[in-house]
């Protein structure tokens, strides 16, 4: 399977970021809203993200991934992860990682290598692939 572009990987994570963020900041903001609707507004927000985890987990995909075609694979099968590759290492070490001010901007930088893999692929040992590009079929064997 192809890599995902670095653009198609930037879209993905642009629109996972803003469907994540408007309705838990909306959610956020008393006196805007009645409390029965930021309440709905937060619940919309933690199914998103439950919804998220589960696609992460069965499919390798966010919204922003599906949108784009594109999914997260293990290096060395080009299968899925599932739930301890795609979410715990390439989310919730990744997001630990974060932490630290510096890793952010490294992590990021790393898409520009040959491979496209940033510094959570490399810990969770995955690939973003085109999904929609189909795979390059095998060379007929001579009979």
């Amino acid at each position: 399977m192809p890599l995902a572009s670095r653009w198609k990987r930037l879209v993905a994570v642009l629109i996972d970021a803003v469907i994540m963020a408007v309705p838990m900041a909306a959610s956020a903001q008393r006196g805007l809203f009645p409390d029965p609707v930021l309440l709905l507004l937060a619940l919309a927000g933690l199914a998103l993200g439950v919804a998220q985890v589960v696609w992460l987990t069965k499919r390798g995909q966010t919204l922003g991934k599906m949108a784009l075609g594109i999914r997260i694979v293990r290096q060395d099968t080009l299968e899925n992860g599932g739930f301890v590759v795609n979410v715990l290492l390439r989310g919730l070490v990744n997001g630990l990682l974060s932490l630290i001010p510096i890793y952010f901007l490294v992590d990021s930088c790393f898409i520009f290598r040959k491979d496209h893999r940033c510094l959570h692929d490399m810990i969770a040992g995955t690939i973003v692939v085109d999904a929609r590009e189909p795979e390059l079929a095998p060379a007929a064997a001579p009979a």
